[in-house]
Formats: C-alpha cells, sequence, structure tokens
C-alpha cells in the first residue's frame, strides 16, 4: 500500500512537471539575442530579465508563469505577450538593456521600452499592472470579433491619456472615454489643464479621460465638428456627444457619469400621461420578469448612445402596457398624437440605433433653451404656435396645430414651412416685444421669419387666425400665394436704431480693413471742420472790424 502511494505521487509529479513547462514556455518563451528584437517588434511584451541563481528570480518564477498562463489568450486578442530572458546565458543582451538587478520586469511596446515595473512582485499588483497596460497599449485584430477581447481596463491609472495618431483609433474603440481637442495656445485650454487632471483622478476605473492635440494631428480632429478650443466629447459605442456645460469639475464629472450609465427611467400609468405631454418624443420600453437580460442591456446601450437626445423609459405596469396595446417586450415611440413600434430584433444593436434616430425628431418641436436659437435662427418660414402649458385651451390647440403639420406635408412646396410650439410663460418677454401679443391673445399661431424680422400677424379678415386645421392651411396657403403680404416685426424707432448701427458696423469694418485710408479720410474731415470754424471766426472778426471802424468815423 505504501509502494502504491509512492508511486501514484511519482507519477502526479511527473505529470505536473512535464504540462505546465510547456505551457508555460508557450505563454512566456525564452528569447536569445538572435530573436528577442523581432518579438518585441509587434505590439505589447511584458519581458522578465532574470537570473535562475537569483532567489528573487526563483521566488517570481511561479507568479510569473501563472500570469503568463492565464493571460496566454491576450497575444491574439489584445496585441499583449509575455516573455523572458536569462541573463546568465544572454549576459550581452541583458547589458544592451541596462539589466542590473534580477528580476527586472519591463515592457515594450512596438520595439521600444515604455516601462519597468517597480512595485510589489504579487499576483494582484502584478495584474493590475498588465490590466492597465494592456488596455493603454492595446491593438486587437479588426478582424476579431470585439466580444472576444473580453474586458479592458477603464481609466486603470486615473490619468490624462494623450492620444495621437497612431493610438487614437485602437484607444478608443473600446470606450466610454471623455475626449478634449485642444491646441497648445489656448488659454482657456490652459486654464482647464489641471483641472482636467483633477477629473482623470476623479473618473479613475469608471470613464477614460484623454487629449487630442489638434496642432498636431490634424486628421483625428478633422473627424469631429471642431468650432473652438477646447472642445469636449463623450465618445462610447461609436458615437460621440459634446459636452457643453461649465468646465468645472463636478459638472463635467456628472456629464461624463451620466452618459456611461443607464438613463432608461421606469414609468408607471400614473405618471405617464403627465410626462408625455411634456415630452415631444417619448420612447417606451415594455417587459416583464421573463424578458431576456440581453434585450434589457441593448435597451440600456441606446440610452447611453443616445445620451440626454431621447427621452426613454420603461414599464411592467400591465395597466400601462394594456393603455399603449403594445406586447412585452417591446420598443414603441409616441410622437406628434401618433405612436409607433420598432419591429425588428431586441438585440440588434445595429437596427436599434438606426431606428431610434429615424424617429427620434417630432414633426413639430417645441422651443427650449436646447434649440431655440438654432430654431428660430434658421433661413426660411416658421408656423409658431405660442401656447400657455397649464391653459385649458393648449392641448386641442397643440393637436390641431400638429395635424395642420402633417396635412401641410402631404403636399409638395418649393420652400417648405416648418413648424414649432414656443412656450408663452417660459418666453414671455419674446411674446410681448417681438410678437406683440398678451395673455389674452393666446393661444395663437403666426407664420415668422425670425431671421428677416418678417411676420404675418393676422389673416385676410385682419384678425387672429382661429386655431383649426382647415383654417391654418387657409392662412398658409394665403401666405404662400402671395395674397398675404409679410410684415416687419420692428418699430419705427427699432428701423431708425438698426440702420444707424448698420453704417456704424461697416464703417468700423472699412476702418480695419483699410486703415490708412481711415485715417487720411478722418483727417481730411477734421481739417474741414477747423476750416470751416475758423472761415466762420474770420469771418466774424471781420464783421466786428467794420462795425469798429464805422464807429470812428460816426
Amino acid at each position: 500500500m505504501f509502494i502504491r502511494n509512492i508511486l501514484s505521487a511519482v507519477v502526479a509529479i511527473a505529470a505536473c512537471t512535464s504540462i505546465t513547462p510547456v505551457d508555460a514556455s508557450a505563454a512566456s518563451p525564452s528569447l536569445t539575442a538572435n530573436n528577442f528584437e523581432s518579438t518585441i517588434a509587434d505590439g505589447a511584451t511584458f519581458v522578465k530579465f532574470y537570473s535562475p541563481d537569483c532567489q528573487h528570480s526563483q521566488k517570481l518564477a511561479p507568479t510569473w508563469e501563472w500570469l503568463a498562463i492565464e493571460h496566454k489568450d491576450w497575444q491574439r486578442t489584445k496585441g499583449f505577450k509575455f516573455a523572458e530572458v536569462d541573463c546568465l546565458e544572454q549576459g550581452d543582451l541583458c547589458e544592451n538593456y541596462d539589466i542590473v538587478t534580477y528580476p527586472t520586469m519591463q515592457l515594450f511596446y512596438k520595439g521600444k521600452s515604455v516601462t519597468r515595473y517597480n512595485a510589489r512582485r504579487t499576483n494582484e499588483k502584478l495584474s493590475e499592472f498588465i490590466a492597465a497596460q494592456a488596455a493603454e497599449y492595446i491593438n486587437a485584430p479588426a478582424n476579431l470579433d470585439r466580444k472576444e477581447v473580453g474586458e479592458v481596463k477603464i481609466n486603470a491609472l486615473g490619468k490624462v491619456v494623450a492620444l495621437d495618431e497612431e493610438s487614437y483609433d485602437r484607444r478608443t474603440e473600446f470606450g466610454p472615454w471623455l475626449v478634449e481637442y485642444y491646441a497648445p495656445w489656448c488659454g482657456h485650454c490652459k486654464a482647464l489643464a489641471p483641472i482636467y487632471e483633477e477629473l482623470a483622478m476623479a473618473l479613475k476605473g469608471k470613464v477614460n479621460v484623454a487629449k487630442v492635440d489638434c496642432t498636431v494631428n490634424e486628421s483625428i480632429c478633422r473627424k469631429h465638428p471642431i468650432r473652438g478650443f477646447p472642445t469636449i466629447f463623450i465618445q462610447q459605442h461609436g458615437v460621440a456627444f459634446e459636452y457643453n456645460g461649465h468646465r468645472l469639475l463636478q459638472p463635467m464629472a456628472d456629464f461624463a457619469l451620466g452618459a456611461v450609465a443607464s438613463s432608461v427611467k421606469p414609468v408607471t400609468a400614473v405618471d405617464f400621461e403627465n410626462i408625455r405631454s411634456r415630452q415631444d418624443v417619448s420612447f417606451v420600453f415594455s417587459y416583464d420578469a421573463n424578458t431576456k437580460p440581453e434585450i434589457t442591456a441593448s435597451i440600456e446601450k441606446q440610452s447611453q448612445i443616445f445620451y440626454e437626445q431621447i427621452n426613454l423609459h420603461s414599464t411592467a405596469d400591465t395597466e400601462l402596457i394594456r393603455q399603449l396595446s403594445t406586447s412585452v417586450p417591446s420598443l414603441i415611440v409616441l410622437k406628434d398624437n401618433r405612436q409607433y413600434t420598432y419591429e425588428g430584433s431586441l438585440t440588434d444593436d445595429a437596427a436599434l440605433k438606426k431606428w431610434i434616430a429615424n424617429v427620434n425628431k417630432p414633426l413639430v418641436s417645441t422651443l427650449g433653451h436646447h434649440n431655440v436659437g438654432t430654431i428660430l435662427g434658421r433661413p426660411g418660414w416658421l408656423a409658431l404656435g405660442i401656447f400657455e402649458p397649464e391653459a385649458e385651451a393648449t392641448p386641442a390647440a397643440r393637436r390641431e396645430l400638429i395635424e395642420t403639420a402633417y396635412k401641410y406635408k402631404e403636399v409638395a412646396h418649393d420652400t417648405p414651412l416648418r413648424f414649432a410650439i414656443l412656450d408663452a410663460t417660459t418666453w414671455l418677454s419674446y411674446v410681448r416685444g417681438a410678437l406683440k401679443l398678451e395673455a389674452e391673445n393666446l393661444p395663437a399661431v403666426i407664420l415668422l421669419n425670425s431671421r428677416e424680422e418678417l411676420h404675418v400677424p393676422f389673416g385676410m379678415d385682419g384678425r387672429r387666425v382661429p386655431i383649426e386645421t382647415e383654417a391654418l392651411l387657409k392662412y398658409i396657403e394665403d401666405y404662400e400665394s402671395g395674397i398675404l403680404v409679410p410684415k416687419s416685426m420692428l418699430s419705427s424707432i427699432q428701423k431708425g436704431f438698426r440702420y444707424v448701427q448698420g453704417r456704424a458696423q461697416i464703417l468700423t469694418r472699412f476702418s480695419g480693413q483699410h486703415p490708412m485710408v481711415a485715417g487720411f479720410i478722418a483727417c481730411g474731415f477734421i481739417l474741414a471742420i477747423m476750416r470751416r470754424i475758423s472761415g466762420k471766426v474770420s469771418a466774424a472778426e471781420a464783421a466786428e472790424a467794420a462795425v469798429a471802424e464805422q464807429k470812428k468815423q460816426d
């Protein structure tokens, strides 16, 4: 029995020693002077320089083997591999890389040394290090399914990453990323720099934080609508969304964290009608206990892709699902008094994204701080409904304007009219000042061209147009046919002021473009005035002299 146990133990040891070295040598091959440079030339290579006689090297050996075997697939999926060099046998090679202590662990990327590992040689610390470095130097093959790449550490070091043309695409593919596009000479960028460093630490492990110097990476910056420096985008799932808030630590952190979290809001039948009445477009995802997790994950991903662009709700409330006459699971959109259902697979991210993008915009938009400048500032004419949200007549007026927009859309027009709704309470000064409307005139619909400051305040009878579909369509038809003539939105005093202001701007612009000519003209003008004054003085003096002479003669 004793002999049998001994033999079993020997067989087990032999099996272990025959398998483990093979796995370890494949996962961390031993390099020589002949193949070292060719091995480290491709991707990232974490190299252990050691001496077999060194006690510290001997102590590290099992940890290193575990690391290499545990992550042996990283070479195929992340472009990150392990290797080792025996400095007793490859003394010249180790000397060439300034190896003076054993063991030394050094990371190379595309043939160049990028960092050395100087922390404790434990599984935990080494695992943290290689995870961070594999994320920084990730180089996943283009033809590899991204699901095979596995986890890519997010902002593991809490630092701002400087991206360039070599690293930009391979790194930002694995998000999320908050990216600042800047220029070194930009004063606002310099002011942001210390705050941005704090932000990177605050977002450690949650959001990658990076910057791109647009003066040396023009091809990257041309991919985005950058109108000035600094411009900051949150980038994930192949889309970028600009940050337009204050460049302070907390607002930027809130923005970034909000973008990476699910923004799907739960809703029930009790509060849905109130929510729906305040939103131009509402998406509702209905589900139950049997809904597959991958479907829920796909919906949450869409909330990140369309961060701050859509109102996405979820419900398991059977009463609301009944009211909406929808199935489970399903995704619907409610807009412009209509309801549409997504017909494709709820796990097809690309199809979901395309559908949401297509149905996200209403035919009749409500003006808010985020879009009022864009809509009113666009060239062309607008049918603007001016409504008080709490007024009893508003819901019916809103429905009539929307139906008018749909009927108008059915007929082709050379220069199509746009439709929008303005909250008269929020924009009271504009309603009173520019549109000359008081509370007793509301609700109202007016045709206007804000850019040219023209409007058509009344119908053919000289009165406000009734908010009924047929009456509104006739009002629009009379304008488009030339029967109704637009009027200026400016008073006579405002027109005079604009005229003077315009001439002043022309003069200022001319002076800036032709300073010498403007200087000569100004000098000539001053001289002419002085001569005129001196002429008047001389004439007055002559008159006084003549009077004095006359007195003497008398």
